[in-house]
């Protein structure tokens, strides 16, 4: 049973996903019109990459208990222990110019800060671009993926992984240190099945939101969130190493460093370390 394993939370929360009992109660414009479900997969995120190359409708969710590979941003491994947490990729096809595919990295955290803020006491924050974390520890991310042509989007995909029920102090040391889950914040099991609704619906709406009246209307919602705006970070690019203070992000997203010499940077990638709390 899922639930002898001692990382799992003791109560029925350890069953399958009823995939098709949440495509009956989505109420949304575009995702979710179908569902890949796998007990198992390498990655979500690459399964799903294989489907829009062999031209998936816009909207399509794989979703798998268990990755073997499942990875964050930078390549970095996600721990993906079966029947706890929700690992997801939902194909998009966005009218968007390529310039702006960083915003969809955006606009997803926003939508799972809201949800996964409405379901615990503590304030989640976001790291630029993609980490979702409370008290510091991460508690979800988005990982997107983007095919992309002179002019126009081919598609993106967009991965999303929440801890959700998975004890953290049954994880590796290096793991635990830097990782929470909505149960060990709650000290309650939690519905998947809701949960991977509320946040299909939630994306669903800020894609919307994006597509219509572009990242304007999203970016105050982002920065509400965003927990390093004054604070002295280092960001570790692959040619140098630059140490400032975030002062927010542009309207495409990049992050603004204001180094020590008073220069302004756009950051468009790298790895962001506070160094203050």
């Amino acid at each position: 049973m899922p639930t002898s394993d001692p990382g799992l939370i003791p109560s029925e929360m350890g069953a399958p996903l009823n995939v098709a009992n949440v495509r009956e109660r989505l109420n949304t414009r575009r995702l979710g019109a179908k569902f890949h479900y796998f007990a198992e997969l390498t990655s979500t995120n690459s399964y799903a990459r294989k489907l829009a190359e062999n031209g998936a409708e816009e909207g399509e969710v794989v979703i798998a208990e268990s990755q073997t590979q499942g990875r964050g941003r930078l390549g970095r491994r996600w721990e993906s222990p079966p029947l706890a947490n929700l690992y997801f990729s939902v194909i998009l096809r966005p009218a968007l110019a390529p310039a702006h595919a960083p915003q969809i990295t955006l606009m997803a955290a926003v939508a799972l800060a809201e949800t996964v803020g409405s379901l615990i006491a503590q304030a989640p924050t976001i790291k630029w671009p993609n980490d979702i974390l409370v008290e510091g520890k991460k508690l979800a991310g988005v990982l997107t993926e983007a095919a992309c042509g002179s002019e126009r989007i081919e598609y993106v995909i967009l991965g999303i992984g929440v801890n959700v029920n998975y004890r953290i102090d049954s994880m590796a040391p290096e793991i635990r240190q830097r990782a929470t889950s909505i149960a060990d914040l709650t000290q309650r099991g939690v519905d998947r099945e809701g949960l991977l609704l509320r946040l299909i619906q939630a994306l669903d709406r800020c894609y919307g939101e994006l597509e219509e009246a572009g990242f304007e209307t999203l970016r105050p919602r982002w920065e509400a969130y965003f927990s390093l705006r004054g604070r002295r970070v280092r960001v570790e690019l692959l040619d140098q190493v630059l140490t400032g203070r975030a002062r927010g992000i542009e309207r495409d997203g990049a992050l603004v460093l204001e180094d020590d010499h008073g220069v302004l940077h756009s950051i468009y990638a790298g790895d962001v370390i506070p160094l203050e709390t």
